[in-house]
């Protein structure tokens, strides 16, 4: 049985066999896209590209893409536990055509996939499409096998797809599995019909291919696009679940090692408490992942969804008599079986468990009291009667029920909320504007930690590196892991491309070593590790790593001034696409249209080393955003600023919006080296530098490795580069030696092989293992071969790096009876892996090489199969 690692390892391979680049999942906090909580498609990350905003440096893509849909347009949270297959978050697997390849090939190559690589039933499946798509219609008539009475035409709502109102969309096509008359919930139903695209449950759509072919104007009117482009979608959680053979999504190996945990945990077993153990597996997939791209659970936006998710899970634990905080314990199994694909969530170990322990433990102080409240409130009503919007309200300010819990308990006692009066409720408190930070302390500890979106710290790192403060809020647990928010901080929190302060808060009773600040609706957490004494006590000195922090000044200086002068040089289209400012190194990324040259480099880098032994002086001030742009103030493509704004001034060279920490002069930058310089996507590049006493590290070691050149090659600094211009050119001739001979080497192999070759009905069939070392070579034999026999196959492989690369060739006059391309699907198929190509020459390959011979021995049973 496949796992579900090998599965979405096949759809990427496949792809990537097809000349599609595998691109690296989009974080779930959607990238400059406000209008999005979450990532919810895999196609978030491309959205620019349909609206022909920017361009990428290929064409064709595949990844798996981690989603979630809870809150929103897309919310799915209330449907999870329900049934077999709805999610909070999933993968989505998709390849991608940037006006590249159209129908043809994302048809053909959906159903080779599910078909042959996958070995999906044909009988179980059914396609889709647009009823006045006759194209797609048509196409999957000639270039699959399915069978004409399994294409179904639908409309509009089934099979038309539309990014928003306006914009690009097109007609879709899907494909449909038929999990059998057992899936469907009206089974009861004698009169009930089970159809593709209805509600029952037995036909699952697992894969939509989007043909992204006109774009919708304001008016309503549709006009082509000036390119066509492929979007597709195939959920791995379904796709999982048919091809291990199981009647839900959480019963295969993506739930099993979760759930399996959870009922050590419980002592409960999932056969017994479905629902309940859906709700949990499902619902701490979303939590880490989330946590892990930087959301932290609050009363706003993402953080209030994921307060809602985690509540949510957390109550359903009640269910199974889990009284004490559990969903942290679950990080482990998810990891396992997820972290390989995804090591973002094990790089973020300690804060993501952290961050959930202290919110379970937050929520369970309160938990049983508004359980209390609850069915105090509903032990007398009658099934059908509605609970007041003011109750529900209570329990959401007193208790932290979320409206949502209160709406599943009252479900689960054929009760009802009147949301419309719980939503007034809400706006009077906005009005109200009451304080809504509460913080409780009880025996010198915090009992509650509930910041509210009023809350917030006063940051004083700008002018001072230690700070007399009080403690507003902790958290510690068992490990002596810390979470501190206080009244006033020197600590910077990671924000705007600067990586946060590092330092220490302590008083004469404990001292805590902080490793992470993290910012979230104004407030500051302090994420550290208790190493001595208890946390008692109001006030606090919390005190930044100096030297750290002026490290950190010299790079984001410096990163001011590397744009500068990256302007000067380069011209004034050039414009700031992100950065990284940490201790040791700057990241850059900046729009331009091609690499930057050596010399172009080089100018740069002597401008901002001349700026910086200026010593010209850095200020910073304040002014209202709109005056700051008159100014002249440079801002962040697509960022979101506040009305006002902070703007950072280098002598006349500079002058930008930027909230992080920077020198007092351009002098203590000390000097500036480049390192790299790349490109990370089509129109822009990434520059990376060093600077002061990391710069001098950076000379020291090229110096060391000079010396060892000088000292390998026999030279000196005046003969080093004639000694490897030699020293290529030698290595060249050497190389056209070498490939002579393999080349011959080949030829003698090819030779032997036709002179032994096999006559089967009149054709001559040739099968073998040459020493080729590229597809280039294999080509190439391929032609030797075609040159010297007449009526022929033959089909040749070579094995490299635990992969096997196969071509075939057939002569002209065999071609249209035994396509090469169709002989070459049969066999990748074998060997794991895929191909195609031409009637007379296709490629292909696969990882199997054990059932390499396999495939060779088998090429006369496909040509007898062809005939």
């Amino acid at each position: 049985m496949l796992t579900s690692k090998e599965i979405r390892k096949q759809f990427i391979d496949f792809f990537k066999q097809k000349g599609h680049k595998e691109v690296k999942s989009a974080p779930v906090v959607p990238i400059e896209d406000p209008t999005l909580l979450f990532t919810n498609a895999g196609m978030n990350q491309y959205k620019d590209v349909f609206l022909g905003k920017s361009t990428r440096d290929y064409t064709r893509a595949v990844d798996s893409q981690k989603c979630i849909r809870a809150g929103g347009k897309h919310n799915d949270l209330e449907e999870v536990g329900v049934d077999d297959f709805h999610h909070t978050f999933f993968e989505m697997l998709g390849n991608w055509s940037f006006g590249d390849y159209y129908k043809e090939e994302a048809i053909k190559w959906a159903w080779e996939l599910v078909t042959k690589v996958w070995n999906m039933p044909k009988d179980k499946l059914f396609a889709t499409v647009h009823y006045e798509d006759e194209e797609s219609y048509n196409l999957w008539q000639e270039v699959t096998d399915i069978k004409k009475e399994k294409i179904l035409r639908f409309g509009d709502k089934d099979n038309f797809w539309e990014m928003g109102d306006t914009g690009p969309c097109g007609p879709c096509s899907e494909i449909h599995y038929d999990r059998g008359v057992e899936h469907c919930s009206y089974v009861q139903d004698e009169d009930h019909v089970c159809e593709v695209n209805g509600d029952c449950g037995r036909y699952v759509e697992i894969w939509n291919l989007v043909f992204m072919q006109f774009n919708r104007l304001e008016d309503g009117e549709i006009k082509d696009l000036p390119k066509k482009h492929v979007d597709t979608g195939a959920g791995l959680e379904r796709i999982v679940a048919i091809l291990q053979n199981k009647y839900s999504n959480y019963e295969t190996d993506l739930f099993t090692t979760i759930i399996k945990k959870l009922e050590e945990l419980s002592g409960k077993y999932f056969k017994d408490y479905k629902k309940e153990f859906r709700v949990i597996s499902d619902h701490i997939r979303a939590l880490i992942f989330s946590i892990a791209d930087g959301v932290i659970p609050s009363n706003l936006g993402r953080g209030y969804v994921i307060r809602r998710i985690l509540r949510r899970a957390f109550r359903y634990g009640r269910n199974l008599q889990l009284h004490k905080p559990f969903l942290h314990k679950l990080y482990e199994p998810v990891v396992e079986i997820m972290g390989e694909q995804y090591p973002e969530i094990k790089e973020k170990r300690d804060h993501i468990q952290l961050t959930i322990k202290s919110e379970e433990k937050r929520f369970n102080k309160t938990l049983d009291l508004g359980l209390e409240k609850f069915n105090e409130i509903t032990c007398d009503l009658e099934p059908g009667s509605i609970i007041s919007g003011k109750y529900a309200f209570k329990l959401y300010d007193t208790f932290g029920f979320p409206v949502d819990l209160t709406k599943l308990m009252a479900e689960e006692k054929g009760l009802r909320v009147d949301e419309e009066e719980f939503e007034t409720e809400m706006e009077k408190q906005k009005e109200r504007a009451r304080e809504s930070a509460k913080f409780n302390m009880e025996e010198n500890t915090i009992d509650k930690m509930q910041v509210e979106p009023s809350a917030s710290t006063e940051f004083e790192g700008y002018s001072r590196f230690k700070k007399k403060t009080k403690i507003k809020n902790s958290y510690i647990d068992e490990e002596n892991n810390a979470i501190i928010v206080l009244d006033e901080t020197p600590f910077y929190a990671e924000s705007g491309g600067q990586v946060s302060d590092t330092g220490r808060i302590y008083n004469e009773n404990f001292e805590l070593i902080i490793t992470d600040v993290q910012k979230e609706n104004d407030v500051f957490f302090h994420f550290g590790k208790l190493t001595t004494g208890k946390i008692r006590g109001e006030e606090v000195t919390a005190e930044i790593d100096q030297e750290r922090r002026r490290d950190i000044a010299k790079n984001h200086t410096a990163t001011h001034v590397l744009h500068f002068a990256l302007r000067k040089v380069l011209g004034k289209h050039l414009h700031q696409k992100g950065s990284q400012v940490a201790p040791d190194k700057l990241r850059f990324d900046f729009t331009h249209y091609k690499a930057v040259s050596q010399k172009e480099l080089e100018e740069v880098e002597k401008l901002v080393n001349e700026i910086i032994q200026k010593n010209l002086p850095v200020s910073a001030s304040f002014d209202d955003l709109e005056k700051a742009k008159e100014k002249g103030a440079m801002a962040l493509f697509g960022e979101k600023y506040d009305e006002k704004v902070r703007m950072i001034k280098i002598g006349d060279r500079s002058l930008e919006l930027c909230g992080g920490t920077h020198c007092q002069a351009t002098g203590e930058i000390g000097l500036l080296q480049i390192s790299s310089e790349s490109s990370i996507s089509a129109g822009v590049r990434r520059i990376e530098a060093v600077t002061g006493r990391y710069a001098l590290d950076y000379i020291n070691e090229q110096s060391k490795l000079l010396k060892e050149l000088f000292k390998l090659t026999k030279s000196d600094k005046d003969t080093i580069l004639q000694k490897i211009e030699k020293l290529q050119q030698e290595n060249r001739e050497l190389a056209k030696k070498v490939d002579s001979l393999k080349a011959k080497s080949i030829n003698e192999t090819l030779d032997e092989l036709i002179e032994n070759a096999k006559k089967q009905n009149g054709i001559t069939i040739i099968a073998g293992k040459i020493n080729a070392t590229d597809s280039s070579q294999l080509r190439q034999s391929a032609d030797y071969v075609r040159q010297r026999i007449e009526n022929g196959i033959a089909v040749l492989a070579s094995v490299n790096d635990d992969s096997v690369s196969l071509v075939c060739m057939v002569t002209d006059d065999l071609k249209k009876k035994y396509p090469a391309g169709r002989i070459m699907q049969k066999l990748s198929n074998i060997i794991g892996g895929g191909g195609g190509g031409k009637p007379d020459l296709a490629m292909g390959g696969g990882t199997d090489v054990e059932k390499l011979n396999q495939a060779l021995d088998a090429l006369p049973e496909i040509i007898q199969e062809l005939s």
